[in-house]
């Protein structure tokens, strides 16, 4: 198996790569991958692979991120796409976390929900929204927190379910 993921060199995408004993991509600005700027580009370089973990935030380019790889990949159905929410989408904007950030949350659970529920598509789409994550995004942050880890375990059970199940949504915390 080959997975692409965004963000690979700090927190929860830094520990998938650590987790995964498969061939991993990875596309971060430490290797020259902006998400902002490199989308096409993310594309096409994983275009090959059986994984897209779209992990990397970056306010609108996420969104950007998920449709094309979307667009891409909703024709294979070998194909899976896993993409790192927020449960922060579930709280008043402004509510625990910045207003942007919720925002966007939600605007990526509303454009991955369109896409499951309302095209025609053959790939996996999953999503993950984790509560707080100990990474650098979360320091100072005083509430329970999850080990990336722990969220890289998840992703990693979900992409090894049969490739006819799909789970959708996945939303773990601490409690």
């Amino acid at each position: 198996m080959k997975i692409a993921i965004t963000g690979h060199t700090k927190g929860i995408g830094k520990a998938c790569v650590d987790l995964f004993d498969h061939e991993c991509i990875g596309f971060s600005r430490s290797n020259g991958f902006d998400i902002d700027k490199s989308i096409t580009s993310i594309v096409r370089a994983s275009k090959d692979c059986d994984v897209f973990i779209n992990n990397a935030f970056n306010y609108h380019s996420q969104i950007k991120m998920f449709q094309e790889m979307f667009n891409a990949w909703k024709n294979d159905s070998t194909k899976t796409i896993i993409n790192v929410g927020s449960r922060t989408k579930y709280y008043p904007v402004g509510g625990t976390n910045s207003p942007d950030y919720t925002r966007e949350k939600r605007a990526l659970h509303d454009v991955v929900e369109s896409a499951l529920f309302y095209s025609k598509k053959k790939c996996r789409v999953i999503t993950i929204n984790p509560g707080y994550v100990d990474t650098e995004m979360t320091k100072g942050k005083t509430a329970p927190m999850l080990s990336a880890t722990k969220i890289a375990e998840t992703i990693k059970w979900c992409m090894d379910q049969p490739q006819e199940v799909e789970i959708g949504e996945i939303s773990i915390w601490v409690t």
